[in-house]
């Protein structure tokens, strides 16, 4: 779990800069670009939580540790993949002509599910 910890450290660390870097418009060739950047920004800040929660099931019950750390896996890599393709994308450095965000998409999904799987762990307490 302290690997979750750590990242969910630095990643909240990431989508502050990044939130703080994209508000300000420079670096953008156009709206649209920039409103794809404030998307990636948005699900970034959005699954921090649950990457938190997912350490914090972790600590807190032994027995869930594993399928916690699952979902921290699949939060990361999906953030990774979608929230990184957005990045790029909104920064005009690469088109989204692969199926790298929607890949991210289907990982953050599974995470929510895993999520839950490691919060009934929980109950069983």
């Amino acid at each position: 779990m302290r690997v979750l910890w750590i990242l969910l450290g630095l990643l909240g660390l990431a989508a502050v800069a990044l939130g703080a870097y994209g508000s300000h418009g420079t670096a953008f060739a156009d709206a649209d670009h920039q409103r794809v950047f404030e998307v990636a920004v948005r699900y970034h800040l959005a699954h921090l939580p649950a990457l938190g929660l997912a350490a914090l099931i972790g600590s807190l019950n032994p027995a869930s540790a594993k399928r916690a750390g699952i979902a921290g896996a699949l939060f990361v890599a999906g953030l990774a993949l979608f929230c990184g393709s957005l990045y790029l994308k909104g920064l005009g450095i690469a088109e989204l002509t692969n199926p790298t965000a929607p890949l991210g998409g289907v990982l953050m999904m599974a995470g929510w599910l895993a999520l839950g799987w490691a919060g009934l762990g929980l109950l069983r307490r």
